[in-house]
């Protein structure tokens, strides 16, 4: 009944208004639909391909003739970390000037390629990432640990960032009128900044790679690729993809390294572009190295950051709670809390919280940690050792500041951290601000809504968020109130899709730009007027039909 509180029951009675009965239009943007494991035949072909990138372990990665390689990584599953899945030789710091070297000398053909053309191969790419889709999952299994449903979505994601980017490009290509008056031509059009550096996470080892690297070639820019260490394997798949498809080998380039190297790329000063998905530390010294020009820099270098969240749900009074704590769950636990998306905290409206763990409680002693190579098991262990650690050491502070309600259960084998959910947890504990990026869940009290909205408000992060309630007012309420990137009401905060519901952060979370989004693409282009004299004396009939050629 609270759903239509305030509501008027004359409006409520009134017989329903005629309407005509349109066909919706198809719509204009499609994602790439996720398998459904729910199928024999789909279990027993990612099955098979698990088997098929086992076989072809271990895998070895060198460096370029002439590279210098300081250091070897030994490629390790997170759930049996004795098994060996390959080496791949690191660069140091002196690789970073190559890298932007030959990204230099492909820059004048590549953003000289015509918008179509640099699509088209995008597009390729796409098509080749769909066609390996059960290899390259089943690769980030191993690699990542990443859930069968889990690696298919990053990989499904990949695919729709190359196409949704390849769209986006053709649709700002070329030049356009702006206002044109008698005697003058006025034209608007974007060109490529330049040499891209991209800087992505391991824990959607192949989605955020492609979504970065591929708005930056569409843009036309030159792209050095520096990829997390422990997502080197998937990142290697990544450029024979891209370069297979005819993107040329100096526009496009893997710098496999520690963070020296990716420190020396960021202050190189030929570098124009960085685009950055992961920690607010790192992210927050990319800014600043990226903003103090290097001896002969000449240019101002274009930044776009995406740095996590202390993501929370807010759980109203009268809150559906077989939703709610579905919701919850699947954003806390899900790849073991390791999203920047994941929620970390729930607000609960007091009337509800005592009802609210009771039920999380139960729920979650139904979910199954252990090996992701075998779907029983729900959720997975962390990346590293060093994650596992930090997990653990959380686990302690909540401890020491709240009340444990409920530990899950861990294979001994493999970096696993216990999932937790703790209670009374308050807003100054170090367990409602600091980022775990790890399966621990704080649970905090409200008075009423207002004060549970200001409570997720009050936090140095602003990347997701939720809402579960039925009162359409405190819905709109959130909406207009609740700051962050990205908000979800009635349900999870996590698997945000391309092109539907664009990604990213404001406050300490990013620079506000949302990857798979309409403004995206532009943050790797520059924007250019042209006004053209059409009286002068001798002017070509031609140039009065528009301005230059295509950009």
């Amino acid at each position: 009944q609270t759903y239509v509180a305030g509501a008027d029951a004359d409006a409520l009675l009134a017989a329903p208004v005629p309407g005509l009965a349109v066909e919706p239009a198809p719509p204009a943007w499609a994602n790439l639909p996720l398998l459904d494991f729910s199928r024999e035949r789909v279990r027993a072909d990612f099955a098979a391909a698990l088997d098929g990138v086992r076989a072809s372990l271990p895998r070895r990665h060198v460096l370029p003739d002439g590279a210098a390689v300081t250091a070897v990584h030994t490629a390790r599953n997170p759930a049996r970390p004795s098994q060996v899945l390959g080496e791949i030789e690191l660069a140091g710091v002196h690789h970073a000037e190559a890298c932007v070297a030959a990204a230099c000398g492909a820059f004048p053909a590549w953003s000289g390629t015509p918008a179509a053309e640099r699509c088209r191969i995008l597009r390729r790419a796409a098509a080749a990432i769909v066609e390996r889709r059960l290899e390259l999952a089943a690769l980030e299994v191993l690699e990542a640990a990443k859930p069968w449903r889990e690696a298919d979505a990053d990989v499904a994601e990949a695919a729709d960032f190359l196409r949704y980017y390849a769209d986006e490009m053709e649709r700002l290509a070329g030049w356009r009128t702006t206002v044109d008056f008698p005697g003058e031509a006025n034209r608007f059009g974007y060109g490529a900044r330049g040499i891209a550096v991209v800087v992505a996470p391991w824990n959607f080892p192949l989605a955020i790679l492609a979504g970065m690297t591929a708005a930056a070639l569409a843009a036309g820019n030159c792209v050095v690729m520096k990829p997390a260490v422990p997502a080197l394997l998937v990142a290697h798949e990544l450029l024979a993809i891209l370069r297979q498809a005819g993107v040329p080998a100096g526009a496009v380039q893997l710098a496999p390294g520690e963070a020296e190297l990716g420190a020396a790329l960021v202050g190189h000063p030929d570098v124009q572009v960085i685009a950055f998905t992961g920690s607010r530390r790192v992210g927050l010294e990319i800014l600043q190295a990226a903003h103090t020009p290097a001896p002969g820099q000449r240019h101002v270098k274009q930044v776009v950051c995406e740095m996590g969240g202390k993501n929370a749900i807010v759980v109203d009074a009268d809150a559906d709670l077989d939703e709610t704590v579905a919701g919850i769950l699947a954003s806390a636990f899900g790849y073991s809390g390791q999203k920047c998306s994941a929620c970390s905290r729930v607000i609960a409206v007091d009337a509800v919280p005592d009802r609210l763990l009771a039920r999380l409680v139960a729920a979650a002693a139904a979910l199954a940690w252990g090996p992701p190579e075998d779907p029983a098991w729900d959720h997975g262990p962390l990346i590293t050792a060093a994650a596992r650690d930090k997990a653990l050491a959380y686990l302690d502070i909540g401890c020491a500041e709240g009340r444990l309600v409920w530990q899950g259960t861990v294979p001994a084998e493999g970096w696993y951290a216990p999932p937790a959910i703790f209670a009374d947890i308050r807003p100054e504990h170090r367990l409602a601000r600091e980022e775990v990026f790890g399966p621990v869940l704080a649970v905090l009290r409200a008075p009423d809504f207002a004060a549970a909205l200001a409570l997720a408000a009050d936090s140095d992060y602003a990347l997701t968020g939720g809402v579960y309630s039925r009162l359409p007012a405190h819905l709109a309420l959130a909406q207009e109130s609740f700051r962050v990137g990205n908000l979800d009401l009635n349900r999870r905060i996590t698997g945000a899709r391309v092109g539907v519901q664009p990604f990213g952060g404001v406050a300490l979370s990013g620079t506000g730009v949302q990857a798979g989004g309409p403004d995206y693409l532009r943050q790797f282009l520059w924007s250019r007027s042209v006004a053209i004299n059409t009286r002068r004396h001798g002017m070509l009939p031609a140039a009065n039909q528009g301005g230059p050629g295509d950009v």
